[in-house]
């Protein structure tokens, strides 16, 4: 990952805004590591500054008080409808708001539908990892049952086939829901 004044800016931008937060479905971690994961995934294939810059800002409206004018306002409006499109609408039961993030993705930018097929390799492959080291009591941290992930996975892996469809990371999402399958179906 390049590092530009936008992406230093963007780092401390997100680690401001997610200062305290933690990972817990997965290993307990600060929540900073999977905004990096996600735009270090979008950055190895020489995605733009902007494209990375959403990536570490992609939960900042779905997980703190960010409003879409702050991003505007601190970086652009490209970079403000990237992170809209791939944020979720948290007033929403989950399995409504799972759906109307998939509906939304469909019709996404492509740059969008990148971050968020980044965004889920790092949630499985992270999930995969903690369940090898914790096993199941994993799952005790888990808002929904392991079928609702699976489900809903299967569901992003689907519009990155058709949106990306030679895309690398639509490739490794494909492989890593795979071995998801196999870890999680009789969870």
């Amino acid at each position: 990952m390049n590092h530009t004044p936008q992406i230093k800016k963007a780092i401390q931008f997100a680690a401001r805004k997610h200062h305290g937060q933690m990972r817990l479905e997965t290993e307990p971690l600060p929540y900073i590591t999977h905004l990096f994961s996600v735009a270090l995934l979008v950055a190895e294939d020489g995605a733009s500054d902007d494209v990375v810059t959403a990536a570490l800002l992609h939960d900042t409206l779905e997980d703190t008080p960010t409003t879409r004018e702050e991003i505007v306002a601190a970086f652009n409006e490209h970079v403000a409808e990237l992170v809209e499109a791939v944020s979720e609408k948290k007033n929403l039961p989950w399995k409504e708001r799972k759906e109307d993030y998939l509906a939304n993705l469909k019709t996404a930018p492509a740059d969008a539908v990148l971050i968020a097929t980044a965004d889920k390799i790092d949630n499985i492959e992270s999930k995969i990892e903690a369940y090898r080291k914790e096993g199941a009591t994993l799952l005790n941290r888990w808002k929904q049952p392991s079928s609702e992930y699976l489900w809903y996975h299967g569901e992003a892996l689907r519009i990155a086939q058709a949106r990306l469809p030679e895309h690398p990371l639509t490739k490794r999402l494909a492989e890593a829901h795979a071995e998801e399958m196999d870890v999680f179906s009789e969870k």
